[in-house]
């Protein structure tokens, strides 16, 4: 499932950048925001939360969404793009020990995201 691992390089040490790919939508985007949120220690979101927890983009054949998810666990940051051509999700997700990091990592992992719709930053 895993098809990449980048290791993106941060003052504080490298940080684990992993991209994946799996059929179809994957259980759609509020399973997806509530795994995470679970993995990160945090209750699920219900129906009405899920738009104020992403941020959307979409390019020809391409629709997406990114989400940055904090707690005392740290910062996940996450990402996903839908491929019609092929009918696969991409997710290219980091989790990353506090705010900071995450900050100065955040532009360009979502940026990964967007590229694989053909999108810039």
């Amino acid at each position: 499932m895993r098809l990449a691992t980048y290791l993106a390089p941060d003052p504080a040490g490298p940080v684990e950048v992993a991209v994946t790919r799996f059929a179809g939508r994957v259980g759609g985007e509020l399973a997806n925001i509530n795994r995470w949120r679970g993995q990160m220690g945090l209750a699920p979101l219900g129906e009405g939360e899920l738009e104020a927890a992403v941020v959307r983009f979409a390019s020809l054949g391409h629709d997406g969404y990114r989400a940055r998810i904090e707690s005392a666990a740290g910062v996940m940051l996450a990402a996903a793009v839908y491929q019609e051509a092929i009918d696969q999700t991409w997710f290219v997700r980091s989790t990353v020990p506090d705010a900071g990091v995450a900050d100065r990592l955040e532009r360009d992992i979502f940026a990964m995201a967007r590229s694989i719709a053909g999108l810039a930053q």
